[in-house]
Formats: structure tokens, sequence, C-alpha cells
């Protein structure tokens, strides 16, 4: 394991404290010092409730089954199931309840013996593999926190995707929109098989979606197909599990979460950090929050139990497929995630973003919006954050868009530099490099091409030293100088995986109208700056930003109200070369 991370664990997640009991959302103090972080860092943190918990709820379980042909999408033009398992409350008098719908990515449909098919319906002789089922861990886990859990299974659609346009994007979204609509009947009218249990009992207009791989890219369209309809349903959080980005959806105005499988063997480039990257700055009001999590050793397959070896007879497998990269590889010695940990990491940040963003438990921010905190029930696991605060919440120094950034900030203010060399943007439209550094494409994710899209990807500020006192400094305008209302100073930023950096090689400088000034290491707030392991050409190790987040109160002997300066300064005699983005002040 890297070492930086070893530390973290014992920074930044407390096991000593005890974890809330059930319904406890109350944060506790930490109990004991927080490694060799300073008292003020001590201070800041807070152990927020576990997600890997279970509720108070008794949990009831069933299905429903309209058959294998009971619906077309217009998209598709095949004829699909409509299938769904169900996980809610067994006691539903406390309804209604929010509802969370799970769709499964694309995967083998049926099976006999040890042989898996991709076909629709199955044929004779085989029977279909239930992927929808491969949730209930986290459907049994929402359900007893008093939600309604429907897992949708998507098979047909898998057998006839590559036939359309979009992958099956479409196709996907309305399915769900069919399965939304049978719970609207559910819910006011009543219906087969459930009779009248559901009637009031779930609130339509808070929903949230889940969707794995291509399952990943249909609840991105969902929510945008919902939209294009009116929002018939209100749809109030988004995530995304290993997904593709085939299309380049944009998505506004929900909050969204991405998580990213490092030893990811199928969407190996993890392009998926696309829904990100392209909707932070698309539209200037957003007010949503944004975030992805980077999972070390975790691959494809795991987080469904039924594509996972032992999960079913066929059609369940390692998805890297073994090979010995010292960090995805299956050998003695490498960083992978055993599936059942895997699924803990999967269950606590799932489960923790609905709770948080459908059930407004906020004492969960923490786990989501880059304080480095994981849960307990995850101190094993090497876990990354990236966060954007809503519009209403920040103020953007520099997003390093185009050229004009390394110039002129986006508040207007002067962009300086001293003994960088390259200082230029990379990854985003012409003239900008296509790419950021010489590697493959799958191992630059913010940069890597998409199947039916041509949109180039995330424009970065690349910048490399020599000397101690390089650095690089952006001037905040008179109008703009008043930051005591945020809470933090965050940024971006990842390690040049093809340069040879040091660790903790950086310091974030202040500086008041007043001339006086104030440096906090970057290092005892985060460990962004950790080198990526990994030897597979063209797949590991990756170059992906995380957040640095450091706290204002961090800063002190300066006045807030009148900062007048912000600089980047690498104290170190060593080279180094890092990318970064989205210098913010934000809550």
């Amino acid at each position: 394991m890297i070492t930086m991370r070893k530390i973290r664990h014992s920074r930044f997640v407390i096991g000593a404290v005890a974890v809330a009991t059930l319904g406890v959302l109350g944060a506790a103090p930490v109990a004991q010092a927080a490694g060799g972080l300073s008292s003020a860092a001590q201070a800041h943190i807070a152990t927020p409730p576990d997600p890997g918990d279970s509720g108070p709820f008794a949990v009831t379980s069933t299905e429903y089954n309209d058959g294998d042909t009971a619906y077309t999408p217009p998209a598709l033009g095949h004829p699909v199931e409509v299938l769904a398992s169900v996980h809610y409350p067994t006691d539903l008098s406390q309804g209604p309840y929010p509802l969370i719908v799970l769709m499964h990515g694309r995967h083998s449909t049926c099976y006999s013996g040890s042989q898996a098919y991709l076909e629709w319906p199955c044929p004779s002789g085989t029977q279909m593999i239930p992927s929808y089922q491969g949730y209930d861990y986290l459907a049994e886990n929402l359900a007893s926190w008093g939600y309604v859990v429907v897992s949708v299974s998507a098979d047909g659609i898998n057998a006839w995707d590559n036939g359309t346009s979009d992958g099956g994007a479409l196709a996907r979204a309305q399915l769900i929109q069919y399965h939304l609509d049978k719970w609207n009947k559910f819910n006011t009218k009543g219906g087969s098989p459930f009779g009248n249990l559901f009637v009031g009992k779930v609130d339509m207009q808070n929903i949230g979606l889940m969707g794995h791989s291509r399952g990943g890219e249909g609840v991105i369209e969902s929510y945008l197909y919902n939209k294009s309809l009116g929002s018939p349903y209100g749809i109030n959080a988004v995530m995304a599990l290993a997904p593709i980005d085939f299309n380049r959806y944009l998505i506004n105005d929900v909050p969204l979460s991405v998580i990213l499988p490092y030893c990811d063997g199928d969407v190996y480039d993890n392009q998926g950090i696309h829904f990100y990257d392209d909707s932070l700055y698309s539209e200037a009001n957003d007010n949503s929050p944004k975030n992805y999590l980077e999972v070390m050793g975790a691959n494809h397959n795991y987080f469904n139990t039924i594509w996972t070896p032992g999960g079913w007879p066929a059609g369940a497998f390692d998805d890297w497929g073994g090979g010995t990269d010292p960090v995805c590889g299956s050998q003695t010695g490498s960083e992978r995630l055993t599936a059942e940990q895997q699924r803990q990491v999967g269950l606590d940040y799932m489960a923790g973003f609905f709770r948080l963003y459908i059930g407004g438990e906020t004492d969960l921010l923490p786990y989501f919006d880059g304080q480095e905190i994981q849960p307990q029930s995850v101190d094993f696991a090497d876990v990354h954050n990236a966060y954007q605060a809503p519009a209403d919440q920040r103020l953007t120094v520099n997003n390093f868009l185009d050229s004009s950034d390394l110039t002129t900030n986006t508040l207007g203010g002067a962009v300086k530099k001293r003994a960088l060399t390259p200082f230029d943007v990379c990854g985003g439209n012409p003239p900008e490099p296509e790419f950021c550094i010489s590697v493959g494409q799958g191992q630059q994710p913010h940069d890597t091409r998409s199947v039916y899209s041509s949109k180039n990807g995330l424009s970065q500020l690349r910048f490399g030293w020599a000397k101690p006192k390089a650095n690089t400094t952006n001037v905040l305008p008179s109008a703009d100088r008043d930051v005591s209302g945020y809470s933090v100073l965050s940024f971006r930023i990842a390690q040049n995986i093809t340069a040879s950096n040091p660790k903790e090689n950086m310091s974030v400088i202040l500086k008041d109208a007043s001339g006086a000034k104030s440096s906090v290491a970057v290092g005892r707030w985060s460990d962004a700056l950790f080198q990526p392991h990994g030897t597979t050409s063209g797949y590991t190790p990756k170059e992906i930003l995380n957040t640095v987040r450091i706290p204002l109160s961090a800063f002190t002997g300066v006045d807030l109200t009148q900062i007048s300066q912000v600089t980047l300064k690498f104290n170190k005699t060593q080279p180094g070369s890092v990318l970064m983005t989205d210098l913010a002040f934000n809550d």
C-alpha cells in the first residue's frame, strides 16, 4: 500500500471512536489524536454516522414480473421484460417513503450450466441471469432506513442495445420511466401484484437513481428523459457506479456522484468521470453538488453479487482478468479489494449518498465533500474524493478552461508564475493538446474519448518546476477579496504520473491587502498528491484529479475579509510536475 494512504487511515478514520447506534444522526467528537495532524486539523474532524450500519426498520422483500416481453422501449424496438425486486420497510405506516431505483449494466442474459449467452428472450433450455438481484445487499440496507428500493431487470435491453445509436441509453431511460409509471399507479390506485399495499406509501417526488456500467449512463439519461417529459417525477439524486459515458450527456441541477473503480477491467478508462467534468461549468447557476470517488483496488463486477465468482453458475468473473499488475493483479501482494470488501465500500457510499441527498442526513456530507473522512466500516479501503460545491456556495477563482486563464483568472484578476515550466493548459478544446500526458488513453480518464461523441476532455493547468521557490499566484480583484463567508479553499490536483515527484512538495499561501501572509502545507490536510501505482501499459497507473480541501481557519494571521492573493508554492528542491483545476473558495 502507498505509505501516505496508510497514514491517512490513522489520521482521517478514527477507529477508536464508536460508531453511532441506529437512528442517531449526530456526529461524535474525535476521541484521540489524529495521527500527525495539527490540533486545528484534529478539531476540524468529526466522525459522522457510518452508512454501513443497518437502520431501525424491519425489511420485506418481494418481486413483480409482468413477463419477458411486456414492454417495448421505443428507442430499442424489441420487447423486453418488466421485472424488478422490491425491498421496503415492513411497517409502511410511517410512509410515504422515498423511492430508490437501481439498474444493472450490460451482462450476459441467459445461461445453461456454466455457459452464458446474450439473447432475449432466453432460448429453450436456458434460464435468465438475474443481474437485477445483484444489489440486494444495498436494497436491504436502504429499506432498513425507510426507503422503498426497486431494482429493475434490463436483460432484454442488454441483448439488443448494440443495435442502437446510443448504446441503449435512451431505451434504459424509457424502461425506468415505465417502472416509475407503474409505481405511480401502485401509489395512487394500487394494482397487481400488490393490491393497495403501497397506496399513499411512496413519495414519487423524492426519487434517487443508481445505475451500474451501461446502467450508469442509463440513469443519467433517465434523469434527462424525465425532465424532457415535464418532470412528472421528482428525481433528486443520481449515482453512476463504474459507468460508461458513450454519449457525453450533460446533467445539471441534481446532486451527482460517480464511483470509479481503479482496477475496472471493463470500463478500464474510467470514462464516467466525464459526467462530473462536463457538467462543472456548463450551467452558471447550477446549485447542485457534484462528487466522484476513486476506489483503489476495486474492479467492475464485484459490486454486483451475481457477477462475482461464486455468485452465479455462469457469467461471473473477475473482469480485471488476473495478471501481474502490483495494484490490480490477483497475485499475493496486490492492492485489490476482496469481493466482500468492495461491496462494503459500494454499500457505504451508495447508501450514504442517498441518505444524504434523498433522506436529508447532512451529517453524512463529510464522506463526499473532499474532507477525506472514510466510514469506519471501510477503514481498510483506499478511497480518494473530488467535490464541487453548489454555485451559490462557491467563489471560483480559476477554472482553467482555456489559455486565457493562464494570465487572467475567472474573477478578472492577474495570474502570475515564477520558475514554472511548462505552464499551459491541456486536455480541452483546440488549440490545447488533446492529452495532458504521454501514456495510454485508459490512464488519463479526464481526456479519454467517447464512442458516440467527438467532445474533448477536461481543460487542466499543467505545470512543472525545478526550483524550491517556484510558484503561481492568482490575484483577487478588490470586489472579491472578502472570503470570510466561505469555509474552505479547494482545488483538484494530481501528480503527473510520467514524472518523478516528491510527495509533500506544496504549500498554499494567502496574502491580505495589508501584506500579511499565511502558509499552509497541503500534506497536512490532504493526500491528493499521492503517486498512483500500477504497471499495466495503457491501464495503470491512472491520472485522476482529487480534491484538496483546506479550512480557512487554518490560515492564521491574515484578514479573510481582504484576501488579495492565493499562491501555490513548491517548497522542495526536487523537480516535480502536476495537473490541477477548480481553484475556489467554498462552503
